[in-house]
């Protein structure tokens, strides 16, 4: 499910042959620069896969990112670029962010140099493939919501969207998690790749799906409850944040962390409410809460760009 947290990217051309970063503050790269820190981030990539470091050594530097992001298109750009971005996605906290700014620059440098990724099927296995160097893994279900927005719904054979999702939410913001994606992921393989639990997952997202086709609030929101309890007992979920959600059920509502949680520390990110206004609740325990307006469009060019 897309929320409507948005992420801008405005590309201006400048003379010089160079990268020029505006936020935080303005850094500059030279083309060179940028395709030797691709290289290398490459390089630690494979290593990650061949297991000398960890996920989290692949991308090191603030803006290793966004300099890969601009060197697969390097070739392509005739003049110097200036990137102004504006984001009121929290950073690392299972909001999407990193999806969001690999589709948005993605998109934004094909229209400068006429690359063709302006169908959403194109930019989404673009940006599965960077997300690769955040996470571990190239999945798809980030890209697929950031890009296409609304509520999808995929498996390996097809993509199903809804644009409304029935019932009245809310996106609590817990603090951004002390281990990363890539972390949770990792643990996660290393303990339960081969479990069962990974059928009722399945089953409890059909179930999902099922309800929202249905505009079904009930049915969502046990699908949710049941969902958070897998979320549990596969340990991605910290006390606090477990003892949150409880006070959520216990009021009747529904609520289960949305992202990859945190096998440290005490917060989790992201935590998705159904059915219940956890405002005065997250307050008391020092979250911040917005209510979810649905975001249907995804990642697009603005009208007045090129």
């Amino acid at each position: 499910m897309t929320i409507s947290l948005y992420l801008r990217v405005s590309l201006t051309i400048i003379e010089s042959p160079l990268i020029r970063i505006l936020n935080p503050k303005p850094i500059e790269y030279s083309f060179e620069t940028c395709r030797l820190i691709a290289q290398k981030i490459d390089q630690r990539y494979s290593d990650y896969l061949a297991g000398n470091i960890l996920i989290t050594s692949v991308l090191t530097q603030i803006d290793d990112l966004i300099l890969y992001i601009f060197n697969r298109h390097i070739r392509d750009i005739p003049h110097g670029i200036s990137l102004d971005l504006d984001s009121k996605i929290p950073i690392g906290g299972g909001f999407g962010s990193s999806s969001a700014i690999i589709s948005a620059l993605s998109l934004a440098l094909s229209a400068i140099t006429g690359k063709t990724l302006q169908k959403k099927e194109k930019l989404i296995d673009e940006t599965s493939y960077i997300e690769r160097l955040q996470h571990g893994k190239s999945g798809i279900i980030d890209s697929t919501a950031i890009v296409t927005g609304g509520i999808v719904y995929v498996n390996p054979s097809h993509t199903i969207k809804h644009e409304n999702l029935p019932g009245e939410w809310w996106a609590i913001n817990t603090g951004k998690p002390e281990s990363s994606t890539g972390e949770c992921v990792s643990f996660v393989d290393q303990y339960f790749s081969h479990s069962n639990i990974w059928t009722e997952f399945n089953a409890i997202t059909n179930q999902m799906m099922d309800g929202v086709q249905k505009q079904d609030e009930e049915k969502v929101y046990s699908s949710i409850r049941t969902n958070q309890s897998l979320l549990q007992a596969i340990g991605v979920v910290p006390q606090s944040v477990a003892r949150f959600i409880r006070s959520i059920e216990n009021k009747g509502g529904s609520a289960k962390i949305s992202g990859a949680g945190s096998v440290r520390g005490e917060q989790a990110g992201l935590v998705l409410v159904g059915g219940y206004n956890p405002q005065e609740l997250a307050i008391l325990y020092g979250y911040t809460c917005n209510k979810i307006k649905g975001e249907k469009n995804g990642t697009m060019l603005a009208e007045n760009s090129c």
